[in-house]
């Protein structure tokens, strides 16, 4: 009687289960292609994600630096960061007035700035070292391209290795042999840079903002007007009204070297802001654009007067790495702008 009942009842579960409709391939299929509409729209909406979260990084650290710069000269007493990078080297010794604009731009060997344009090297503009030093700003950071300062081979390197022409001082960075990073490039060398500290003077080379005007003030009475760093003049397509005033911004990095950053000193900022939309041999801090002169449009003479010497130094804005606004930053995080 008992095997009767067992056998009853497996019958009874073998019906039931028999009766239980599985999936069909049509539902699988459905299911499966739903599944890859998900996934597809997941992979578009987090497309660039960690590019973004960079930008929006980059936005806080000009931020930062904005403040940083503005509370140092407040808590100094009217005394802006020193020995802050020209993003230069010298050709010969340690003089200043050889020097010329790191390669920058190209995409070849020996570009070690990630700015396609906006910045180049021109001779600084006559009585700007003398305002300058009025407030504070006596030294920028050269790299040494001579041997006249980098003469130590204990770090992994040699002065010839500090030659940024031909890619060289791109290869010393990304070698592994040294502690180099690319951010450090004006840093001494036993701060594992090729750098050196040089009191402007009249003469010396200096990078200067050569990108449009508009793009760090907005719209004014200048127009398009732009600074030509080579012939040292400012030019203009669109005719501005007689008076018009034109800046021009002296281009240099925040690099470690700075007392901006020198946590001893009053108003000295904790960190140095890393810029990370350029390659790893490139040089990755923020730029910072200070007016240091103007020029005056002459309606009568329909030009562009003599470039001068502004009464004082004024920090005006930060700049990425690649030479980008804050709102062109912008743009790259909120997806308004495709250049990440």
């Amino acid at each position: 009687m008992k095997f009767k009942k067992f056998f009853k009842k497996l019958i009874a579960q073998r019906k039931k289960f028999n009766n239980e409709k599985g999936f069909t391939l049509l539902e699988l299929l459905v299911v499966v292609a739903i599944m890859a509409a998900i996934a597809g729209t997941a992979t578009i909406a987090l497309q660039d994600t960690d590019m973004r979260a960079s930008a929006a990084a980059h936005v806080a650290m000009m931020d930062e630096l904005n403040k940083g710069v503005r509370t140092f000269r407040v808590l100094n007493r009217n005394v802006l960061p020193n020995n802050l990078d020209s993003l230069c080297y010298v050709t010969a010794a340690d003089d200043a007035t050889t020097a010329v604009l790191l390669p920058n731009g190209s995409g070849t060997d020996g570009d070690i700035l990630g700015i396609e344009d906006s910045v180049e090297a021109g001779t600084i503009i006559a009585d700007v070292a003398g305002i300058m030093s009025d407030i504070g700003m006596t030294d920028l950071r050269y790299i040494d391209a001579t041997g006249s300062v980098i003469t130590a081979t204990d770090l992994g390197y040699t002065a010839a290795d500090c030659t940024p022409v031909g890619g060289v001082l791109q290869e010393t960075v990304a070698s592994r042999s040294n502690n180099m990073v690319a951010g450090n490039i004006f840093n001494g060398e036993e701060g594992n840079g090729c750098g050196q500290s040089i009191t402007l003077a009249d003469g010396d080379t200096v990078a200067y903002w050569t990108g449009a005007i508009e793009r760090i003030l907005g719209p004014g009475e200048y127009e398009d007007a732009a600074f030509d760093a080579t012939a040292g003049t400012v030019s203009s397509t669109v005719t501005p009204e007689d008076g018009a005033v034109a800046p021009v911004f002296l281009a240099v990095g925040f690099g470690p070297s700075s007392n901006l950053f020198n946590t001893e000193q009053l108003g000295g900022m904790t960190s140095v802001p890393v810029y990370r939309h350029v390659n790893p041999d490139q040089y990755n801090r923020f730029i910072g654009l200070f007016k240091v002169a103007e020029s005056t449009y002459d309606a009568t003479g329909t030009a562009w007067g003599t470039v001068e010497a502004t009464d004082q130094v004024a920090f005006i804005a930060v700049v990425d790495g690649a030479g980008d606004t804050k709102e062109e930053e912008l743009g790259e995080w909120d997806g308004t702008r495709n250049t990440i």
